[in-house]
């Protein structure tokens, strides 16, 4: 550790930023005068991105209840990965490693909020602007805040609609009414207003896609999973016997809630299947994260644990193979340059996924380690506020392959586990102190690849109070979520 690591490792809650006013805008104009025209019958795009859903509570990935019927059937339409990995259990972090193929210690969004960056710069090309560059039409749907542009996710969209912060006359979030006037009830109000049901953003989704140019990249995030503040209707909820005072409440609203996701995610493919585009279009579908649910005795998010950066990860493309399982270890930096190998435009250069090509064609090709951090001591959203295990109170960071798994504590070594996921896939024993070849090798890498280097970096978009609210109603802080 140097000694600019140890300043930075040291910072506490009081670090003062500049505030500034921030407006929301729900268009993002990306034409230029360089723009490409492309051939109508270029192949379309579908990215859909699902919150913090495990991929062990998908039946495509074993689970034994009627979750998601469309993704199964989807899966057995399409590629499925079984041992896809993020960079992060927090959304804006996963998603603008998703949009880039860069790592977060590559495109500096690290944190929620904190002195490493929280904002994807412009300089970092992105899927929607290379493809817009060439003649795509860009167009995102989005769900929730944490994956707005507050956090510089819309660079390349011409259309970045998300529909925050409107109003919620006559919206019913399947909870009843709560009592009025109290401060639960003002976070959930503002909860409320940062993100929306699946039903809803399908809805807009649908109205674009009828007018929509050819070729487009679509990219659609849905969020139920993530919170109980919006929730299914009555019925869904009741079809999974859901209440409040369940004994495994939480447990029966996320399967409600993955259920309703599913539902109009289909919604969304029959419209492809029904247009006659569904032959034409790249489909992928990727959580951003998982959840804890108990499991390590953590129920949110945010931690390194398999349960919460393993991701669901299906691939369909025209001319590709169906019900295909994949079970070499892949990263959520790999979708970028897939999606692009498939339409034939060039990958940046600075890009550090790789496609997925070769290992859905079998051919022989180096190992991919698999990184994911969590810098919870330099989150403002994390540290201090957000109850974490004590020993998780650390900067975090993994390096993987298809067997080991390390867990490096930055500020205490002493804490870090390492992982046999052969023989212990829940990660229940830490071996670290009795496979030091292992640890040593999965350290370095960390190390050569520049992973545990941090920045300071000024904020390029600061946050104010207002976004402060947002992130506390949505449970980034207190650990609500």
């Amino acid at each position: 550790m140097n000694r600019r690591t140890l300043l930075i490792a040291g910072i506490v809650p009081g670090v003062v930023v500049l505030v500034i006013a921030i407006v929301f805008l729900r268009t993002y104009d990306a034409t230029s005068s360089d723009t490409a025209q492309r051939d109508e019958s270029a192949h379309n795009v579908l990215l859909i991105t699902l919150d913090t859903t495990r991929a062990d509570r998908l039946g495509c990935y074993g689970y034994p209840k009627n979750t998601t019927p469309n993704l199964d059937a989807l899966a057995a339409d399409a590629v499925r990965f079984d041992r896809a990995i993020s960079t992060s259990a927090i959304t804006p972090v996963s998603h603008a490693s998703i949009l880039t193929g860069l790592n977060p210690y590559q495109h500096d969004v690290r944190v929620f909020f904190g002195p490493t960056g929280h904002y994807l710069s412009a300089k970092h090309p992105t899927l929607a602007s290379v493809l817009q560059a060439q003649g795509w039409t860009t167009a995102a749907f989005i769900s929730a805040y944490p994956a707005s542009d507050r956090f510089g996710l819309h660079w390349g969209f011409q259309v970045f609609e998300t529909g925050l912060a409107e109003s919620m006359d006559g919206f019913d979030d399947g909870t009843g009414t709560p009592v009025t006037g109290t401060l639960a009830w003002a976070r959930h109000r503002t909860a409320i207003a940062q993100q929306r049901r699946a039903d809803v953003t399908t809805n807009e989704t649908l109205k674009w896609l009828a007018n929509a140019p050819r070729p487009f990249c679509l990219w659609v995030h849905y969020f139920d999973p993530h919170d109980p503040h919006v929730v299914p209707p009555k019925e869904v909820t009741d079809r999974w016997d859901y209440s409040p005072s369940a004994t495994n409440a939480k447990h029966l609203l996320y399967d409600s809630e993955v259920f309703f996701m599913d539902a109009h995610l289909g919604r969304l493919l029959q419209w492809f299947r029904d247009s006659g585009t569904y032959d034409k279009t790249v489909i992928v579908v990727v959580a951003d994260h998982g959840q804890g649910l108990g499991d390590h005795n953590w129920m949110q998010h945010r931690l390194l644990y398999q349960e919460q950066i393993r991701l669901p990860l299906i691939v369909r493309y025209p001319g590709g193979p169906t019900n295909l399982v994949v079970n070499d270890l892949v990263r959520g930096i790999d979708v970028a340059p897939t999606i692009l190998e498939l339409l034939d435009v060039e990958t940046p250069a600075s890009v550090e996924g790789r496609s997925l090509l070769p290992v859905i064609q079998g051919a022989p090709e180096p190992p991919r380690v698999g990184f994911a951090e969590a810098l919870n001591t330099l989150d403002e959203f994390a540290r201090g506020v957000v109850a974490l295990p004590e020993h998780q109170n650390d900067l975090l960071f993994c390096a993987m392959d298809r067997t080991w798994k390390l867990i490096y504590h930055h500020n205490h070594p002493e804490n870090s586990e390492l992982y046999n996921l052969t023989d212990d896939p829940k990660e229940q024993h830490n071996v670290a102190a009795t496979n030091r070849e292992q640890f040593d090798r999965l350290r370095q890498w960390l190390a050569d690849a520049g992973a545990l280097n941090i920045r300071i970096v000024e904020p390029e978009a600061p946050l104010d109070e207002a976004d402060r609210r947002k992130l506390e109603s949505l449970g980034y802080i207190k650990g609500e979520n």
